[in-house]
């Protein structure tokens, strides 16, 4: 694989776009390939951002980024350019804290690893994006841990596997939902509004307890709820 040049590059207003998916099925769901360069673009777009490569790639995201083929292609060309790399959303990216670590912080390519781009929040810094990527993943492993103790509670009392499992399925999702109600909480109090936080909520895969996305409107309702305007 080629390797960028070790000159000092000038950073451009340029991006690269990589979408990925980890299988063919994924393809076929909504977070299919189309799906995320059509975000991307126009993200790019709005932010006045001129596109010099679009890559794509169908790969695990637990996979190291720099084991990454057409990722690689991608981090070369946006060395070469100065350019940032853009992603629809962080788990497009990686799901795995230690790749986004790596790379926010500058660990993989050096100084020379590109900034990285998240078109669901493009505001976010490369320190917001860490932090991010950290709540996320202390949210993912809070409601595996709430998920396991009500199974094993059901299966305790000697409940059937299927009506164990039900039962499992919809304490995460009220745990899903009490978590993200919690966050919007403090996010409100930080001055943030209903759209960016249902944004923020989304990012981080927090659903509603009926499994759907959050909007503006139901966060707006739920936090009046408790008293929160």
């Amino acid at each position: 694989m080629a390797t960028a040049k070790k000159s000092k590059v000038i950073a451009t207003n340029t991006v690269i776009i990589y979408c990925r998916v980890s299988t063919d099925q994924q393809e076929k769901s909504g977070l299919g390939l189309e799906a995320q360069l059509d975000l991307c673009r126009q993200v790019a777009q709005q932010l006045n951002l001129e596109i010099i490569g679009e890559f794509q790639e169908t790969i695990s995201g637990k996979i190291d980024p720099k084991q990454r083929p057409i990722f690689c292609q991608a981090v070369t060309l946006a060395q070469m350019n100065g350019s940032k790399i853009l992603v629809a959303k962080l788990d497009r990216f990686s799901r795995e804290m230690h790749h986004v670590s790596g790379f926010t912080q500058k660990y993989m390519w050096g100084k020379e690893t590109p900034d990285l781009l998240i078109a669901s929040s493009p505001k976010m810094s490369q320190m917001e994006i860490y932090i991010w990527a950290m709540l996320a993943e202390q949210e993912r492993k809070q409601i595996g841990e709430r998920t396991r103790a009500a199974l094993a509670v059901k299966k305790a009392q000697g409940a059937q596997l299927g009506k164990a499992g039900r039962t499992a399925s919809v304490a995460k999702a009220r745990a899903n939902s009490e978590d993200a109600i919690a966050l919007a909480k403090h996010l409100r109090g930080e001055g943030l509004s209903y759209s960016k936080i249902s944004d923020q909520l989304n990012e981080l895969g927090l659903m509603t307890s009926k499994g759907g996305q959050w909007y503006a409107a139901n966060i707006r309702q739920r936090l009046m709820n408790i008293g929160i305007n």
